[in-house]
């Protein structure tokens, strides 16, 4: 599904899927990962990249991970992402045009919103 390959590849499991409108992954960052070695918190970059794979799911099933990002918008960190934590993220569609959609992506930790953005993808 998706074309990134680990540790590279930032989604681990697809949670729920109500393509194309709306669809949860869940990302589990393992303590032991190479990318994280001494690291007391996820960076926002690592964050932010697992929130924009998410939306590959907003893709109708039959083109599934085809969309390819062309803009984000207000990226807001709003809490700390730790080693261990497990990130679930949620991608809805606000908007779909022709050449491309409007989605916002929110990740949560135990519940609590620790990330958000607007993201414009091509289709």
């Amino acid at each position: 599904m998706l074309p990134q390959s680990p540790p590279i590849r930032m989604v681990d499991r697809l949670v729920e899927r109500n393509s194309p409108h709306r669809c949860v992954v869940l990302k589990v960052f393992s303590a032991d990962e190479p990318l994280l070695e001494g690291m007391d918190g996820i960076p926002f970059s690592l964050v932010l990249e697992t929130l924009c794979q998410a939306t590959a799911f907003l893709s109708p099933e039959e083109k599934p991970g085809e969309g390819r990002i062309l803009r984000v918008d207000q990226a807001e960190m709003t809490g700390i992402v730790r080693p261990g934590d497990a990130l679930r993220v949620t991608a809805t569609l606000l908007e779909e045009g022709s050449p491309a959609m409007r989605a916002e992506v929110v990740g949560e930790v135990e519940g609590k919103r620790v990330a958000r953005l607007l993201v414009l993808i091509a289709r």
